[in-house]
């Protein structure tokens, strides 16, 4: 385990006080805000006032019922989260410029929020299994879109308090009021299903936790405010104590930010409200076991700005994407090579949370806010190797990674990097991809693992398995005697590390549980991908291999064109007939990793008890 259970929450007893308050820089405190620097200001400021100039965005009633309608999750949360996004940045702008015209827009954001009749995301209410087809505030529902919303108004009341106060009484007071009927008591008068079991908790309940601590603090008091903190510092201790001693997450680097990086937000917190003894925990205590946690991203890089994809994780890191959430977290460890990554990964990136998505609210933009003006961001790091971050077509490789836990391995050499993926079927966001593989060129994946589409009602439901990129025919993985595997944790692969890569035995993948061996190796000299199993003699027997863009013929083998600047990736392969499948991407989480069209590659071996397909960047 990644801590023993009950460390957190043995530290928090001794020495935690809610009382302490958290150090937030509220708008009177001009010294920090008229000290940021001036990109920073100007960056907000202008954002700010173009918005200010637009209608408020509204999500409808029919976009909040197209969930149990159409399955549709899109209308309604984008309007809601370009809302949200509106009114984090006209609080910052008032905390900025504190003038009443700027006040005023955040305070409508606010009142905005106040008449919203749920928090909760149409995607997980419960008032669509009750029959209804509207909102219903007397049940409220606690989800990701609850903690999100209080989060908000939390940090918001703490920021300009004394202001919306000034310049719109009562507003504080019915944000309060509402943060509690709707989020804080209902959060204690129930189990929820997010927090889980002993057994097995997922990314939920860091995300909810860590933001229902800042709206206890700033919306409570003795003993309501008591009680929450304490059942969030319980929730986290769980969820850290249930992931593996080698760090890493089985829903993959996309959600990272979702799971352990909320984890981290809510340790920083906690950090403050304990004078330091968290951070002391983490480099020489109980919590040392963190560290492992914090080295995730870095460790399934493939590429500058591209990531291992397996499950729901996308492969190409985004705009948006919250580095300075790693830099803390690094720093909460005292880890210095992380740090470094987490410098260069961020670059000049002005701020996190600029977007309309959830990587990061009003918390995350302050906590980033707070750093800049201490100069951590821009501080060296001790010891840190200079390309930390950096991954060169030529000249060192990569230490390898083998995350056992969850039967991932990566591998560098010869401007290839290897991705292997063995565990389960039954791990969080799930694909079935068994033995399946994604290869990288200079950084650049092209045999990609395609991981997430945009959500719908079917992602998580009985016909998840029915969507074309969960499934394990297109995943660069065998079909022995033309089977596709199955969902569920009694499906999996033992994988073991060979010289010069690793040995996964499918024979548990599939039912009929027939002998399927994979070796697959990286050298200087390229990839191997060797399968043996009697399966192979059977006409029906496919091995799939998924590519971006359209391979071409060339000679005894094809070639994977190049894309984003890398060289193309040239396979031959023992004798096979091949049969070549095009999709044309539509959906705008695939298109934007892989392009407009992916390929798979369907090999029939043409004889024998074994066969190889090799690979070298041309």
């Amino acid at each position: 385990m990644l801590i023993r259970r009950g460390a957190l929450r043995a530290i928090w007893s001794e020495h935690g006080d809610p009382a302490l308050g958290l150090p937030v820089p509220a708008a009177s405190d001009r010294v920090f805000w008229d000290g940021l620097d001036l990109r920073t200001k100007e960056t907000i400021l202008v954002e700010a006032d173009r918005v200010r100039e637009t209608a408020w965005p509204q999500p409808l009633l029919s976009d909040w019922a197209a969930y149990a309608r159409t399955g549709d999750r899109s209308a309604y949360e984008s309007a809601l989260f370009l809302r949200n996004r509106r009114t984090r940045l006209a609080v910052l702008a008032a905390a900025l410029d504190p003038t009443e015209e700027r006040v005023r827009e955040a305070a409508n954001g606010l009142w905005l929020k106040v008449e919203q009749s749920t928090w909760c995301w149409s995607a997980h209410d419960d008032a669509f299994s009750r029959g209804l087809r509207v909102p219903d505030p007397e049940h409220p529902f606690v989800d990701l879109g609850a903690g999100e919303d209080v989060a908000l108004v939390a940090w918001a009341a703490l920021l300009l308090g004394r202001e919306l106060d000034e310049h719109a009484p009562g507003l504080r007071d019915r944000l309060a009021v509402e943060a509690r009927r709707r989020v804080l008591e209902p959060f204690l008068a129930r189990d929820w299903h997010w927090e889980g079991t002993e057994d097995h908790v997922h990314n939920w309940a860091p995300w909810i936790h860590s933001n229902l601590l800042p709206a206890a603090l700033a919306f409570a008091g003795p003993p309501l405010r008591d009680r929450v903190v304490e059942r969030c510092v319980d929730g986290l201790d769980r969820y850290l104590a249930q992931l593996p001693a080698d760090g890493a997450i089985d829903e993959g680097f996309a959600y990272w930010w979702q799971g352990g990086g909320r984890s981290f937000d809510a340790l920083s917190l906690l950090d403050a409200l304990s004078s330091g003894r968290i951070a002391t925990a983490a480099r020489e205590g109980e919590l040392r076991g963190l560290a492992e946690l914090a080295r995730f991203p870095q460790r399934v890089q493939v590429g500058p700005g591209w990531f291992a994809s397996f499950a729901d994780a996308e492969a190409r890191a985004d705009a948006g994407t919250p580095w300075h959430v790693l830099l803390r977290a690094a720093t909460l460890c005292g880890t210095s090579d992380v740090a470094a990554f987490a410098r260069a990964e961020r670059g000049e990136q002005p701020l996190c949370g600029l977007d309309e998505g959830v990587h990061a609210g009003l918390g995350r933009m302050l906590a980033e806010l707070t750093d800049a003006r201490s100069g951590a961001l821009a501080a060296a790091a001790p010891d840190a190797p200079p390309d930390a971050g950096q991954h060169p077509a030529s000249g060192p490789a990569r230490p390898d990674v083998f995350l056992a836990s969850i039967g991932l391995g990566i591998r560098e050499r010869a401007g290839l990097t290897v991705v292997a993926k063995g565990g389960h079927n039954g791990e969080n966001h799930n694909h079935n991809d068994l033995g399946s593989i994604a290869v990288a060129v200079d950084g650049v994946p092209l045999l990609p693992d395609l991981g997430r589409a945009e959500y719908r009602a079917e992602t998580f439901s009985e016909r998840r398995y029915e969507l074309w990129n969960m499934r394990s025919d297109w995943h660069s993985a065998p079909m022995p005697r033309g089977e596709v595997q199955l969902p569920g944790a009694q499906w999996r692969v033992a994988m073991d590390p060979v010289e010069g890569g690793w040995s996964l035995d499918l024979s548990a993948a599939h039912p009929a549980g027939e002998r399927w061996i994979r070796t697959v190796r990286l050298t200087d000299a390229g990839l191997s991908v060797r399968d043996e199993s009697d399966a192979l003699h059977d006409p029906a027997t496919r091995i799939v291999f998924v590519c971006t863009g359209v391979p071409e013929r060339d000679g005894d083998g094809i070639v994977v064109p190049g894309r984003d600047g890398s060289r193309g990736l040239r396979l031959t392969f023992d004798p096979a007939d091949i049969e070549f499948e095009t999709v044309e991407v539509d959906d705008r989480y695939l298109r934007r990793s892989w392009g407009e069209r992916v390929t798979r590659m369907l090999f029939r071996p043409a004889s024998g008890a074994s066969w190889e397909l090799r690979g070298e960047a041309r």
